[in-house]
């Protein structure tokens, strides 16, 4: 891969207090570099001249006098390496001068200490280390930070399963001890395979690095690293210092802080209901006087059959497993309103005050630039600019950011669910079955005779708020919970929400996807559960996931195992089981005693209700407990058939939620 003229270069480390190891890859070439300081070999030098230009006849008395000269042909990518593996090399980079002149061990302490401090050390809390953290030694972006959030941490190893990587592999070690001279290569294999699949997660956001080059061009900002949410407010924060002259520094220490929030000053006046259910909701919100964040004020009803709850966190309803399939005479729809926050926030200016009129001006901008994205088929940039809009939201209640306004956040978030209810309640005065409520949208079951109604009261609401609503039709909607259902479009696409996603998404855990590709084919298709499981031919639908903390063991066949581990429920495999220590012995509590247990000292004719000390050191838990299970965490090319596949396991499972949603099937007037 090639970006502004630069080779890419994948990089990993791994860090022991006896050994050193950086593996780079040339993802135009494919070449391997190896780099390993170790009782083996010392190859800090060939390391340091690889990363940046160095002269290499400095000496102790240049300590203090390095210049960092970067090289102007790399571009180096990694996996959190912004927040671990930069700072090592930047220190090695560093001291480059220094540990030359030591020896291997002295050199691989030294940045075993720092490793240690790094790993240890909360985010904010960089002091011992942050001279290297912001050190730029050499030019690189971190893959890690370009998809997740700064407080989303997913493991490489959760990528690797999620991707469908060919091997998922942890390298089992005490990473606090001396690694053995006879496993250096087994780490470094290891270490190579993390570099491997952080090269193919590097080819599959393509489309992300080709939109954030495009921004940097656009605004000139670096955004290679961030983020949706970060590019949005970076994009933000530089157009509001343009519009208004000021500079960062002028700003980052604006805030609108709240203790107490009272609901009644957030409320817009025009808000009322009909009905004495709503009537008494709004009026016990105007009563409420809460703190900031989405904790706190709850508050459940039930109205036209469906049990509602709102408060700081939004509007949802409660829902039962069901099935709604609209008859001849009937219509099933989806209403959402189009950006619900981000609209708002403009229509209603419910803006940080602190920050004036220009941040509304500049806020607008950018929606406008989103819808442009939109109409025009630019996905993912629609998409980076949306969590950009709505990132906001979750800036306005940030402590630390220079939007900070919850007050603003409590304006968004009550007006907005209390408005969605205000169209529930008069499209249920024209005798419609609200099926789903749900932040900003509601599922309605309606007779086709009155859908002009529903049109109208639609677009009288829409001049009333100066919101807009979006409208999409469906044939069947099959609803596990609220955020748990798949919906059939007229055109007989499926709409998949929650545990009906047939698809695997990066860093989202790995659930079996035959199941959910079963029960619909059932409903959608008439085909029996039997037949699709047992003709899907493609071994990963079958596969799932288990990732352990770190006070978990796991074993497998009486050996144990890497903590996250790929497996599918098999008739021939082992159970794969999960234990802690508990310390050296365990009293039972009768009280407490299992079935199995109580007999169990029954037999041996001790009394159950005064049981002895056991000497229990290991408490362990079964991972899948209605199979055992196949490991395949090396994804092998072995035919299905030859696998031996729990099928009944699958086959159970889906019928679990088809009989669950099965005997509630109705429609509005049965």
């Amino acid at each position: 891969m090639i970006i502004r003229d630069k080779i890419v270069y994948v990089y990993d480390i791994e860090v022991f207090p006896n050994v050193f190891h950086c593996t780079v890859k040339n993802t135009e070439t494919g070449e391997l570099h190896k780099f390993e300081i170790s009782c083996r070999r010392n190859q800090l030098d060939e390391l340091v001249n690889f990363f940046h230009t160095v002269n290499t006849d400095y000496t102790f008395g240049d300590l203090y006098t390095t210049k960092i000269q970067l090289n102007t042909d790399k571009l180096f990518c990694g996996y959190n390496n912004l927040h671990y593996d930069n700072p090592i090399i930047n220190y090695i980079i560093d001291y480059y001068v220094v540990m030359k002149y030591k020896g291997y061990r002295d050199i691989c302490r030294s940045i075993f200490n720092l490793s240690k401090v790094i790993t240890t050390s909360s985010e904010d809390d960089i002091r011992a280390w942050s001279k290297w953290k912001y050190m730029i030694c050499f030019d690189s972006f971190d893959i890690l930070t370009m998809l997740y959030s700064n407080k989303l941490r997913v493991g490489l190893k959760e990528i690797q399963v999620t991707m469908q990587y060919r091997n998922v592999q942890e390298f089992v070690a005490d990473w606090q001890a001396d690694l053995p001279e006879n496993q250096i290569d087994s780490m470094i294999d290891y270490n190579i395979n993390d570099v491997n699949s952080t090269e193919e997660l590097l080819n599959r956001c393509k489309k992300d690095i080709d939109l954030r080059i495009a921004i940097e061009d656009e605004y000139g900002v670096r955004v290679l690293s961030k983020d949706g949410v970060n590019i949005g407010m970076k994009i933000l924060t530089q157009k509001y210092l343009e519009k208004t002259g000021q500079t960062w520094r002028d700003i980052k220490d604006l805030r609108s802080p709240m203790s107490v929030i009272p609901l009644n000053n957030v409320i817009l006046p025009f808000i009322k209901y009909d009905s004495p259910i709503l009537t008494r909701v709004l009026d016990d919100m105007k009563s409420q006087i809460v703190s900031p964040g989405r904790k706190g004020y709850e508050n459940k009803f039930v109205f036209e059959g469906l049990q509602y709850s709102v408060g700081v966190g939004g509007i949802h309803s409660v829902n039962k497993p069901e099935i709604i399939i609209p008859k001849e005479d009937e219509m099933l729809i989806d209403i959402d309103v189009a950006s619900l926050y981000p609209s708002m926030l403009i229509e209603y200016e419910f803006y940080p005050k602190h920050l004036g009129p220009e941040f509304l001006e500049v806020y607008k901008q950018i929606k406008d630039e989103r819808i442009e994205a939109k109409h025009n088929g630019n996905k993912v940039k629609n998409e980076t600019l949306k969590l950009a809009l709505n990132g906001l939201s979750g800036n306005l209640q940030n402590e630390h950011n220079f939007c900070y306004s919850p007050f603003a956040v409590m304006q968004i978030r009550i007006n907005g669910q209390l408005l969605l209810l205000m169209l529930a309640e008069k499209l249920t005065q024209l005798g419609c079955r609200i099926v789903q409520a749900n932040t900003d949208g509601l599922f309605v079951l309606l007779k086709k005779d009155v859908y002009s109604k529903v049109n109208n009261v639609c677009r009288e609401w829409e001049q009333l708020t100066k919101l807009t609503l979006e409208e999409e039709r469906f044939k069947a909607m099959y609803q596990y919970a609220i955020n748990d259902y798949f919906a059939i479009t007229e055109d007989d696409k499926v709409k998949e929400k929650g545990m009906f996603i047939t698809t695997v998404k990066l860093g989202k855990g790995l659930t079996p996807k035959i199941i959910p590709k079963a029960v619909i084919n059932f409903f959608k298709n008439g085909v029996s559960v039997e037949e699709t499981i047992k003709g899907c031919q493609d071994i990963r639908d079958f596969l799932m996931s288990e990732k352990t903390g770190k006070q978990w063991h796991v074993e497998y066949n009486n050996e144990e195992q890497q903590r996250t581990n790929r497996f599918y429920a098999s008739t021939d495999g082992a159970y794969l089981w999960k234990w802690k220590s508990i310390g050296e012995h365990y009293e039972w509590d009768p009280n407490k005693l299992s079935d199995m247990a109580y007999w169990s000292i029954r037999a041996e004719g001790k009394d159950p209700n005064n049981p002895p000390l056991v000497p229990i050191t290991k408490q362990y838990q079964n991972m899948l407990t209605a199979s055992g299970v196949t490991l395949l965490n090396y994804l092998d090319d072995k035919p299905i058939e030859e696998r031996k596949i729990n099928y009944r396991y699958y086959i159970m499972e889906a019928y679990k939620i088809i009989r669950e949603l099965k005997p509630l099937q109705m429609s509005l007037w049965d």
